[in-house]
């Protein structure tokens, strides 16, 4: 388990250092407005994931449960994060410096939505293998 902390410990540093530089020249307070704003809708669409990935899975306790949930939240909230959060937030800055137009970031938006609906859509058959395979050693099977 301290292995699967540290790995989401180091993913949630470099997403918010490499979304944070990818924000550009924006004033600080903007910047962590955005950051926590397009965390929140990853994690948000991870957590739905989550839930449909658990549908068929019986856990033995409640505690065990909300221990795995956190868990694979966390780890793969981190990592849907770097494959959009950056990107956006370059589009965000390039908005922000009238660098792209607005119509260009909404396209930028719906490619990271595509993005991350597919990642979203393998993630949830993963989410339920992990979950198994969890229930699995915690048993002694």
């Amino acid at each position: 388990m301290p292995i699967i902390i540290m790995t989401i410990i180091i993913t949630f540093l470099i997403l918010i250092v490499w979304t944070y530089r990818s924000l550009g020249d924006m004033e600080t307070n903007k910047k962590i407005l955005c950051i926590i704003a397009e965390f929140a809708v990853i994690l948000i669409g991870t957590s739905i994931t989550y839930m449909i990935s658990k549908s068929n899975i019986q856990y033995p306790n409640k505690d065990s449960m909300l221990y795995v949930q956190n868990t694979l939240i966390l780890l793969f909230s981190g990592i849907n994060g770097l494959f959009i959060m950056p990107f956006l937030s370059r589009g965000i800055e390039m908005t922000y410096q009238e660098n792209i137009t607005l119509n260009q970031l909404g396209k930028r938006i719906i490619l990271c939505t595509v993005i991350l609906l597919f990642l979203l859509i393998f993630e949830c058959g993963y989410m339920t293998t992990t979950q198994d395979g969890i229930l699995r050693i915690m048993m002694g099977k």
